[in-house]
């Protein structure tokens, strides 16, 4: 067995007794704040951290605070507010950055000779990679589309990386479907998403990334809650990003979960409290972009809370979107 091997078991160790265990467990951390700092070699954090700073970015709000620990990853949420700020050029330079990065963390040939149980993990990724399309270029095609379209090319990217980090193994992991062969995984269905709010300032941009990516989307393209089978519905879509309130106070609209990893007081609230739960949250400073691992916000989690009449359903959506 050859020392970096022997180093990867190591980490690979420490990782599940500390930081990563509470994920693959269903135990969430004991703080259960706000917060979330960043902690290396953690993807399901960055994870998280990632969609947030995209949510934040979404509905204009300020950047997570600096972490001195923060994957170098996490510049993806960045691009976005810079792309939504119209600095397509800034955006599309981070880009580059981040595509450096990506490919820095993909095997070598080299480290897969000295190691061979990296091998896997190479052939796996590079295997995806090849499948993604190219971002538009070309007479009649504009900067915007360009870059947000390749934005779209890179998150998915990010998210092969990370999870080709965090997973324990590769094996009979479909990462075109996004699910676990024979068995499931708490890995299924995990990918970044484009704020709700877009499909109503840029939704001709997301349809188009669309039938780009066709089924290398990674899963639902927005973090608009949907009933299932409906996350490609453009029209509702919209309809939820322009008017929360109205489209998503009739029922469940199919999400019960209730939050386990990375969760928060508020989004405990939303889930299994009444609006005076969610208000006094709400009041003590808490987010609602902050989203866990899996992407999910408070706002998801209230959809699965049946305690609540129309009324304050109506009002706590317009609290936490």
């Amino acid at each position: 067995m050859s020392k970096h091997t022997v180093i990867a078991a190591a980490c690979a160790l420490l990782l599940a007794a500390g930081t990563g265990a509470w994920f693959l467990s269903g135990r969430p951390p004991a703080s259960g704040g706000d917060e979330l700092a960043a902690v290396p070699g953690d993807g399901l954090v960055t994870f998280a951290r990632i969609q947030t700073e995209m949510n934040r970015a979404g509905a204009g709000r300020p950047a997570l605070p600096a972490d001195a620990n923060a994957d170098k990853l996490e510049a993806i949420g960045g691009a976005l507010r810079e792309f939504l700020a119209g600095n397509t050029v800034k955006a599309s330079n981070m880009l580059d950055d981040i595509d450096t990065e990506i490919d820095l963390r993909v095997p070598t040939d080299e480290q897969v000779e000295a190691d061979p149980l990296l091998a896997d993990k190479e052939e796996w990724l590079i295997s995806y990679f090849e499948l993604l399309p190219d971002a538009p270029q070309g007479k009649g095609v504009k900067a915007d589309t360009y870059v947000f379209i390749r934005y779209a090319l890179t998150l998915r990217r990010v998210e092969a990386v990370l999870l080709a980090e965090t997973m324990p193994s590769t094996k009979g992991y479909d990462l075109v479907a996004r699910k676990s062969e024979p068995e499931p995984s708490v890995f299924d269905g995990m990918n970044l998403r484009f704020p709700c709010r877009m499909a109503a300032s840029h939704r001709a941009l997301l349809e188009e990334t669309a039938k780009r990516l066709g089924p290398l989307q990674g899963g639902p393209l927005t973090d608009c809650p949907t009933p299932k089978g409906r996350d490609a519905d453009f029209n509702l879509l919209e309809h939820i990003a322009r008017d929360p309130a109205g489209a998503l106070t009739a029922g469940a609209a199919g999400n019960g979960h209730l939050p386990r990893d990375l969760k928060t007081p508020l989004m405990t609230a939303a889930a299994k409290g009444s609006l005076a739960d969610i208000t006094k949250a709400m009041d003590a400073g808490a987010d609602p972009h902050r989203a866990d691992a899996r992407g999910r916000t408070a706002l998801h989690y209230l959809l699965g809370n049946q305690s609540l009449s129309p009324a304050d359903r109506a009002l706590a959506v317009k609290l936490l979107y």
